[in-house]
């Protein structure tokens, strides 16, 4: 039974393989659909901010501005919202990757690249405005691990005066997909992954146990080192393993 199994185990451990590289193949394509930008989701969070950019008021720390960003925050496709004063302070920030940009200043969190070039245009090329736009910009960026499943906008909040008062920055999602809840599908397929993984992974110290006892190894240990290790480990056990015992 042991040899059966013995004989088994690499094919099982490569078909387990080739399972797992064939899900993760499906599963980037069908993240690379997600992600396709359909312009579905803009037009929705543009209508949610409407009401908040036609607010008319005399500072940034008004509590109405923040009721108005609180009720926008729970507009579908709103992932995160950011309010940056006149003076660049971050006055608000709430939503999935706000985290990193909870307090501070636009020009604190802006990307250098971003510093580097506006030091570098001749003065008066960008009125103060304009140079905070484009800072807020790249500060709600900068945390870049959603950039791919996220799109930005910054919009401004104006007093009656025309003075700006306030910068409104949103992240939202690319497409109607890719903020949707995990489909049955896809819970499948990450299931059939881990098992794929599963199998491959514990194919090989399988089949190293099996082989050590029959050489008179340490099976245990060269089994444990295996399963830490997998086809590094593997490699090594298959170097320097003993030869087979004769059968004569």
């Amino acid at each position: 039974m042991s040899s059966q199994l013995k004989r088994a185990l690499p094919i099982v451990a490569v078909v387990a393989a080739l399972a797992a590289v064939l899900i993760l193949v499906l599963g980037s394509s069908q993240r690379a659909a997600m992600l396709v930008d359909t312009g579905e989701t803009r037009p929705v969070v543009e209508a949610a901010l409407a009401p908040l950019l036609a607010l008319r008021l005399a500072s940034a720390d008004d509590p109405a501005l923040r009721q108005a960003v609180e009720a926008a925050m729970r507009a579908e496709y709103v992932e995160t919202i950011w309010v940056f004063a006149s003076d660049g302070r971050i006055v608000y920030a709430a939503g999935s990757t706000a985290a990193s940009t909870a307090s501070g200043t636009a020009e604190e969190h802006a990307t250098g690249e971003t510093r580097r070039v506006l030091a570098s245009m001749p003065a008066g090329t960008l009125n103060a405005d304009q140079r905070l736009a484009l800072l807020a910009a790249s500060a709600i960026q900068a945390e870049g691990e959603h950039n791919d499943i996220y799109r930005h906008l910054v919009r401004e909040v104006r007093g009656a005066d025309g003075a700006l008062v306030a910068l409104i920055g949103v992240a939202y999602d690319v497409s109607p997909a890719a903020g949707a809840a995990p489909t049955a599908g896809w819970i499948a397929s990450m299931l059939g992954l881990l098992l794929a993984l599963g199998v491959y992974w514990l194919s090989l110290p399988l089949w190293v146990l099996l082989d050590a006892r029959e050489r008179g190894e340490r099976a245990p240990v060269w089994a444990a080192f295996v399963f830490l290790g997998n086809l590094v480990a593997l490699l090594a056990y298959l170097l320097a393993r003993a030869p087979a015992p004769s059968r004569g």
